[in-house]
This record gives structure tokens, sequence and C-alpha cells, in this order.
């Protein structure tokens, strides 16, 4: 019998084991009056040869189907499949017609499929596909892209409707008109399963498609399927394999922001040193998308060998070559060469990744190039700023001190005169520089724009259009990178720069106006402007003096120390506003009041009250008595006890955080002006060598010793802990000892006759009544020595907890080594004569009196 509808899929799903039945009965020649028992039990058997196929959906398609954008919206899926033909077949073309019907059966199911939220079990229908293809529909026909009905399969179905094809003729090694073939779409969806079964049937491992060059395992790292990235490596896949811009299956995980694929591969050995063609390095796309992945990554750069007690720091890989330097003769044109690739330590730097600025490769970069250039700039820089602030604060003073009718009197005041060309002159250096750094900042940005927005386009051309999702993320990235502001502004040592800069301007244009105009009022503003700016002027010293690690915590604090103030000044306008407002309705401009006769007196009383100062209660109350109490009372609570211990708390919270990362926020603050040095002095590095990291530290080899080291704050905070339990100890005997007066019996008592016994019956009455005074007073001896035993615990859990955090500190201060070799650090000795006191062995168990392999800790923790 004929079905009703065969390019339906709807009509194939509702289909039962009796129409499957009826079909072969209908192609098989039996007699109508009878049906044997044979004919009805092989035109069963001819229904059942289907039961070894499974035609069902792959399980986790379902759940691979439909993925959701960070915003929770949906988008199109993956892999969206076969595409629909938008041609009108002749339907007298019997093979094109046969092989339509073959794809459009697939197509059906995805469809119905993609109608609602909800993926319904949809099921291949095995027995009309053999129908269509043993009528003569051709197995490998192709969409529109060159893509096979094994493309589909590999996508959502089982593995035996794969085998369906295979067997019936189908090409496993056939790809679309991209160069993807069905081992790129399984591997991309992390279908296991599809991988281990193409695998076995001879599927090529390394095939690449043809625009963009990528193996299924390029295609697996892209889309985070770390199932199949393990599978395929297993099965001998070339995990260093490149496409056409040279970017190895990490390189490419680390640019779309895959991080499990990016870990799985770095687990399995993927070398983390490579670039691309363009010549940016893996690890700087690992820094600015993925940072615990990057911290493994590093790891790679940093080899121990413990028989030959070096180690080796491949410092070269952290630093980027331009693309003209290391590209062969005319295969880098000029346009490709407008943006130098970042390096990973500015992206550190800009980006605040504290956790990254510590690793030991990045430490020992950072000394390298302090070292070479670093210290040398940063003194420069400090210099020129000292030599500027002292030549305006020369001038300053000198038009305060001379006050005649003429400023300015020669020769007499030639030295006066020079001061003001000086300060001019290191001024114009200063903004010079200034507008240098800003405009080079914005030309490299935009620079930078260009060349990565010519990278993802490149990309974007090798998108195939039914992957959609690659296409849409490289297209967000585009946006996001338009969006990018330069680092200049972003830095607010800059703004204020400007802010010093603009106030000398204004007080140099007054004083001029002065010495022509000879007026009283404009000496006396630009004396006023003269004081602002010399405070100004000082603390801009800061910014270059944030490059030496002894200072850098301390700038840091001051720095977040403004953004806390900001927020207690916007908290305590609402309180003062309105109060300053109700003052001066009730108490401003009397004369009773001298403090309030004018609004900025008012102001600044109030302000008093705020810190607890004298002020005039007393002639506020004879004006309003209920007011002044209701007034004073009130803003006093809110201003004083609330505002003022919140700004504490603020400022508490802070320089605890800071003082956490007190270390880490010095070197990332060494690390910015290395960077400003840069950029603001190439000659300076390139006449201390700009190559000298890729000809010496490729690798840098150093001394290594393996032994533990101990902190020395740890070390001092361990011996303070064991003072304590021997004080505790000792006070704990010295109450046993009043408990128990009967050991303490003279060696004449036992020589004392039977004359003595009644003497001895009245003082051991006078000692019953002692010790139950004693017992009185043992009680509280007890309660307090058990308090304190209970601190002395948490003590020593404590110091035993962050024993593994002490020997990260020590190994960091180890990095900070500025010599070729690094100093061994005393071990850890423990003060085992303080507890080696006769009173204490009496009270420690036996397994305390010996110092165990454990450590000091364990041991003390054991006699407790």
């Amino acid at each position: 019998m004929k079905r009703l509808n065969p390019g339906s899929a709807s009509g194939h799903h509702h289909r039962a084991m009796e129409m499957e039945l009826n079909d072969v009965l209908v192609n098989k020649p039996v007699v109508e009056s009878q049906i044997s028992k044979t004919s009805v039990s092989s035109a069963v058997r001819a229904a059942a040869q289907w039961a070894n196929y499974t035609g069902c959906r792959w399980k986790r398609a379902c759940r691979q189907y439909v993925r959701r954008k960070h915003t929770g919206e949906f988008f199109e899926t993956m892999y969206k499949g076969l595409a629909w033909d938008e041609d009108v077949v002749d339907g007298r073309q019997k093979s094109v017609n046969l092989n339509k019907r073959l794809l459009d059966h697939f197509r059906d199911l995805a469809a119905s499929d993609q109608d609602t939220d909800e993926v319904r079990p949809g099921k291949v229908d095995l027995q009309y596909l053999n129908d269509v293809i043993a009528d003569g529909a051709d197995p490998n026909s192709t969409d529109r892209y060159g893509q096979t009905v094994l493309h589909e399969i590999s996508r959502a179905w089982s593995v035996d409707v794969m085998r369906f094809f295979l067997e019936r003729g189908a090409d496993i090694r056939r790809p679309d008109c991209y160069g993807v073939t069905p081992l790129h779409v399984a591997a991309a969806l992390d279908y296991e399963e599809m991988i281990r079964f193409l695998l076995k049937r001879k599927a090529d491992i390394d095939a690449k498609t043809n625009l963009d060059r990528q193996t299924p395992l390029h295609y697996a790292a892209k889309n985070d399927a770390v199932g199949a990235v393990r599978l395929l490596l297993q099965n001998g896949a070339d995990i260093s394999a490149q496409d056409y811009k040279k970017r190895t299956p990490l390189q490419l995980a680390a640019n779309l922001d895959r991080s499990e694929a990016a870990r799985t591969l770095m687990e399995l050995g993927a070398d983390a040193g490579v670039k691309d063609s363009d010549g940016q390095l893996c690890i700087t796309a690992m820094i600015d998308k993925m940072t615990s992945v990057a911290h493994l990554a590093l790891n790679q750069f940093h080899v121990t060998d413990r028989m030959t007690r070096q180690q080796f720091y491949y410092l070269h890989l952290l630093e980027p070559e331009p693309p003209c330097k290391h590209s062969a003769p005319g295969t880098c044109p000029r346009e490709n060469c407008a943006s130098e690739p970042t390096s990973p330590l500015e992206f550190i730097v800009h980006q605040g990744k504290l956790d990254l600025i510590m690793h030991p490769v990045v430490l020992k970069l950072i000394t390298v190039k302090w070292k070479l250039y670093g210290r040398m700039g940063a003194w420069i820089l400090l210099l020129l700023n000292f030599l500027f602030i002292v030549s305006w604060t020369t001038v300053a003073i000198s038009v305060s001190v001379i006050r005649n009718e003429e400023p300015y009197v020669f020769p007499e005041d030639w030295w006066r005169v020079f001061g003001v060309v000086v300060a001019l002159g290191l001024t114009v250096v200063e903004v010079g520089r200034e507008v240098a750094e800003m405009i080079g900042s914005r030309t490299k940005l935009r620079s930078w724009q260009r060349w990565y927005e010519r990278r993802i386009n490149d990309d974007l051309r090798c998108t195939h259009p039914m992957w959609p999702e690659e296409k849409h993320f490289l297209e967000e990235q585009i946006k996001l990178i338009r969006r990018m502001k330069g680092n200049y502004l972003q830095d607010p040592w800059n703004i204020f720069d400007w802010l010093v800069y603009i106030l000398l301007m204004a007080v140099f244009g007054i004083h001029v106006a002065d010495i022509f105009l000879l007026s009283g009022t404009l000496r006396d503003y630009s004396l006023r402007l003269f004081a602002v700016v010399i405070i100004f002027l000082w603390l801009r010293l800061m910014k270059h003096v944030r490059a030496f690690r002894v200072m850098g915590p301390f700038i840091v604090m001051l720095g977040n120390i403004v953004g806390d103030v900001l927020r207690f000044l916007f908290l305590y306008a609402e309180i003062f506003i309105p109060y300053a407002c109700a003052f001066w309705i009730i108490f401003g401009g009397q004369a009773s009041i001298p403090s309030m006769r004018t609004v900025p007196q008012l102001l600044y009383s109030l302000y008093r009250i705020t810190l607890v100062d004298e002020y005039e209660f007393n002639a506020m109350v004879e004006v309003d008595s209920i007011m002044a109490h209701f007034l004073c009372g009130t803003f006093l609570a809110l201003s004083s006890i609330l505002c003022v211990n919140l700004m504490i708390a603020l400022l508490s919270d802070t320089f605890q955080r800071v003082y956490d990362n007190a270390l880490a926020n010095a070197v990332m603050q060494q690390a910015s002006i290395i960077l400003q040095v840069e950029e603001s002095m190439p000659r300076l590095c390139r006449f201390y060598d700009d190559q000298h990291i890729h000809r010496f530290c490729a690798p840098l080899g150093e001394f290594y010793d393996d032994d533990i080291r101990t902190d020395p704050k740890r070390h001092a905070e361990m011996k303070m802990i064991t003072t304590q339990i021997k004080e505790t100890l000792d006070e704990f005997l010295e109450i046993q000892k009043e408990v128990n007066p009967s050991e303490q019996v003279g060696p004449d008592d036992s020589d004392r006759g039977s004359g003595g016994r009644h003497s001895s019956s009245h003082v051991q009455g006078e000692n019953l009544k002692t010790l139950q005074r004693l017992q009185m007073d043992q009680s509280q001896d007890l309660s307090n020595l058990r308090a304190d035993i209970k601190n002395l615990q948490a003590l020593i859990h404590q110091l035993i907890q962050s024993q593994t955090s002490s020997c990260v500190g020590c190994d960091v201060n180890g990095a900070e080594s500025t010599g070729s070799e690094t100093i061994k650090a005393p071990t850890f000795s423990p003060p085992g004569p303080q507890l080696a006191d006769s009173s204490t062995l009496k009270i420690l168990p036996k397994e305390t009196t010996s110092v165990t392999d454990e450590g000091p800790e364990k041991s003390n923790s054991k006699a407790l």
C-alpha cells in the first residue's frame, strides 16, 4: 500500500508496526485466500529488520539544540543543519525529486522541533528512507551548501542512523562546500558516541576546512566541547595543528573565550607559548578573557630542575614582536602592520589583575625590565617633577614675600625672573609630554581597533552560513571593540595632572595681570591661588613615587580613600544642608549669636559642631531653648556619631583590602611606571637594548633551592604563642600546688615526736580552713584557665591553617630577589628549650615531650 504523504515528516511519526507489516505484505506475493504461518513469520522478520536500528534523536541534542545568550535571550542554534532549498524542483526529474524527498525528511524533523521551545522526540522513518534510496535517491545528495544527510545525522541523530546510510553507500569523508565534514559537526557538538563511530569507520581526523583551515579539534575547541577534545586527542589528533592564521586549538579557544576547552587542552599538553601570524600571543588572549586558565599557562614558562638546582624563566614568550619583524619579505603588507600586538603585561596592568601580577614569571619580567630601564626612567621622571615642583614653589614664595609697589625691580630681582622662566620652561616640557602621551594613547587605541577589527573580519569571511553562533560572537566582539576607550583617561593621576596645569595657567595669568595693572585685588587673588596650587603640586609628586615598592601601597590607599571620601561627602551633604537651613531659620542673622550672623559663619559653625568643637550653645538656648536642644542634639547624633563612624568604617575597610594585597599593589604600581617609560621614553628603551629579553631571557636561568623557607613574621608569631602556652601551664602548676599543700611538707616534720600531736591537730584544722578558702579561689582560677586554653587552641589552629599561606608568602618574597641567585632562607627551628621545662613535662603527655616531624604546631595542639 502507498503512503499518504511521503514528503511529510508528520505522516511518519505515528505509524504503528501494523503499517510496517502491511508494507511488507504488499511487496510480497501471497495468496489472498490464506496466509500460512510461514509467510506471516517471514513478514514479521522482514518488518523487524529495522529493530536493529535506533532512529531516535541523540539524547544530548535536546539539551544542546538551543543555547542562551548571557542576557538570557534565545538566539539561533549552534548548527542549523541542512539548508532549505529555495528553487522549485521539477517534478519530472525523478532523481532530483527523490534526493529532495530524502533531504526533506530530515528538514521536516528539524522544523518540527524548532516550532516550540520543547524538543519533541522525533524518529527517523528508516523504512521510508530505504524505499526512497531503493527508488534511486542518492545517499550523498547535498543541499545548496554541499551538506549531506550525514552532516545532519552527526548533529542530532543516533549512531544507527549513520550506520544505516553508510551501509547504503554514503561517503563518510565527503565535506560540504566549506570543507566541513560530519566529524567536524560531531566534534563541535561534543557528540562522543558519534565521534567514536566515525573514527572507527576511518573518518579523516585531520581534515581541514577550505577557508579557515581548521581541523575537527579546532571545531571542538572553539565550541567548548571538552569531551570531544579529549576523545580526538586520544585517537591521535594533532594538538599543534594550525589554521589559516597559524592558530592552534588552544589559541582559538582563548580568542573565542572557551575557558573549559582551553583548560582541558592545557592539561593535555597544549603549548601556551605560541603566537599567530599577526604576532598575537596565546597567553595575551587568556589574560584578557580567562584569568584562571592564564595562571596555568604562565606555569609553563617557569621550569625547575631539581637535579641541577636550576630554574628557567621563558620571559621572551611574554614579549610579542611586531608582525613586520618576524614575517617573511613580501608577506606582511603595510596595512597589516598598523599596530603592534598588545603585550600580556599591558593587559595585566590595565585590567588590574593582582592575582596574575604576583605570578613568579610576571614578577621576574617586571624585575628584569625594572633593572634594565625602568629604574632609570622612574628616577628621571621623579627628578623632573621634583624640579618642576620646587621651581613653582620658589616663585610662589618670592611673590608672597616681596610686596612692593613694583613687583619686579631690575637688576635686583633677576633671580626671580630666572625662576619664573625655569618654571615656565619645565611646565611646557611637562604639558608637552602629557599631550604627546595622550595623543599617543589615542592613536595606539585607534590603530589597535582597526587591526583587531580586521582580524575579526577575516574570521567572519570564513564563517559557515549554517553555524550562526560563531558569527554572532564575532559581531559582538566588534561592537565591544568600538566602544573601548583609551587608557590615558582611565588613570586618575592624568586627570589630576591636567587640573594642576589649569590651576598653574590661571595663577600665572593673574600674576601677569597684576604686574601690568598693579592691582591689590589681583595680588590677593594670585596669592590665594598660589597657596592652593602649591598643595596640589606636592600631592602630584606621589604619582612618580609610586614606582618604588616601599611607597606603592600607601599611594594606592590614598587613591582609594578619595572614593570613600566622596561617598561620605554625599551622605554628609544630605544631613548638612537641611540642618543648615533649619539653623538659619531659627538662629541666623542675630547679634546675640556672633558665629551665625552670616551664612559662611553659620556653615563653619555647623562644621565645628560635627567635630565636637566649641560652639555657642548657651546663646542659642537663650534665643530658643527647645529648638536649640533639638537641633544641636539631633545634628550631633547624625553628623558626629553616624556619619563620622561610617567614614571610619569605610576607611578601615579600604586600608584592610589594600594592606592584604600590599605587595601586589606595589608591584602593580611599579609595572604601570614601566609601561609609562616604554611609551614616553622609547629612546631610553632602545638605548638599553629593547631586544634584551628575546636575546638573554630565552630562557633566563637562575639558581633554585627547593628547601622549605619560613616566613620570619610567622616564626615570631609561633614563638609568641609558645611563650603564652608556657606561661599558662606554669600558672596551672601554681594552682595545683596551692590545691595540694600536703605535698609541700618539710623534711623536719618527720622528726616530731608524740608530744606534738596536739599541736599538729591544731595545724590541721587551720590547714582545712585554708584548703576551703583555696578551693573557692580555685574554681575562679580554673574557669579563667579554661578560657585561656580555648583561646590558645584557636590561635594554634589558626596558625596551622595559615602555614600554607605563609609558604606562599615566602615564595613571593623570594621572587623579589634582585640577584641572579636566590638566598637560602634559614629553616624553621621550633622553640624546644622553652617547653623543655621540668614543670612542663609533668603536665604534657609523653608524646609531646619531643617535637615530631609534623611540626611544632601539631605537637602543641596534641599537648593541649
